[in-house]
């Protein structure tokens, strides 16, 4: 993580500032080591560039169990994550079509904390630190698999952008409220758990003009699309139509803003105010 985090870093405990201390730089900048201390006790610990908000693993479901397999984290991006939206849509859906829409939709360029949450190997968090690269501005990935992250920090330092990283629940954000200008979550509000609680999170740390970008997978239509999605739940990842998926979205005072599906993938914009 880097120094341009830390103003914005609250305890999820208390909601405290955190002081940084015995920290270890590299020479790009980037804390290494050290720990994050709040007044109410609480100390997170900063290993490997990584800050630690969670402690010992205990993945509440299969889903989640699988993220924290080293293999996953390896595999994500190298064999699934290329293809999964072209499988997904019915029609080529390539990286730079999905990174180009999801910039686009968020503003990347007016800068300020990006927080890509439940990032995986960090996908999205790279595209917005490559589009703010020019503004002031700083992006974090926020994970609550080690692995995942571990890949994530090693993607972004070989692209050359600087991304802060947060082992963190999606459902307890370390960020301060209203603290966000954008915040962005790719496919994995299936298996995010608490979807409410997420999504309250989200509308907490977002600024008054901030903007939320998701993409979603959805009910599926056909009768085999049904079968596996029946299947693929018992092991934790949910999935929903687009109108309750929208109305648990506003539910949490997100107001959807635009959306568009293709085959079973949806992506949305919302935003803290509803649309004038």
């Amino acid at each position: 993580m880097y120094d341009a985090l830390l103003p914005d870093l609250r305890c999820p405990t208390c909601a405290g500032a955190l002081d940084l201390g015995d920290a270890r730089r590299d020479a790009a900048g980037e804390i290494i080591s050290g720990a994050l201390r709040c007044a109410c006790g609480a100390v997170y610990p900063i290993r490997d560039g990584i800050a630690d908000f969670l402690g010992p693993p205990r993945p509440p479901t299969i889903a989640q169990l699988t993220n924290e397999l080293p293999a996953t984290a390896w595999a994500y991006e190298r064999l699934w994550r290329p293809f999964a939206l072209t499988l997904l849509s019915g029609e080529s859906f390539p990286y730079q079509r999905e990174l180009a829409l999801v910039t686009e939709w968020i503003e990347a360029t007016r800068g300020g904390l990006m927080v890509d949450v439940a990032c995986s190997n960090g996908l999205y968090a790279r595209a917005l630190a490559q589009a703010i690269r020019h503004v002031p501005g700083h992006v974090v990935g926020i994970d609550h698999a080690r692995p995942m992250l571990r890949e994530a920090r090693q993607r972004a330092r070989a692209a050359g952008v600087r991304v802060s990283y947060l082992r963190a629940s999606a459902q307890s954000l370390p960020v301060a409220s209203s603290a966000a200008s954008g915040v962005t979550i790719g496919g994995s509000l299936n298996e995010i758990g608490d979807l409410d609680a997420c999504l309250r999170e989200v509308r907490r740390i977002l600024a008054r003009d901030g903007r939320f970008v998701t993409m979603t997978l959805l009910k599926g239509q056909s009768a085999v699309g049904r079968t596996v999605q029946h299947i693929v739940s018992a092991g934790g990842i949910a999935f929903w139509s687009p109108e309750e998926l929208l109305r648990r979205f506003r539910a949490a005072g997100l107001y959807p803003q635009r959306d568009e599906q293709y085959g079973i993938v949806l992506f949305t914009l919302a935003c803290p105010s509803s649309p004038s």
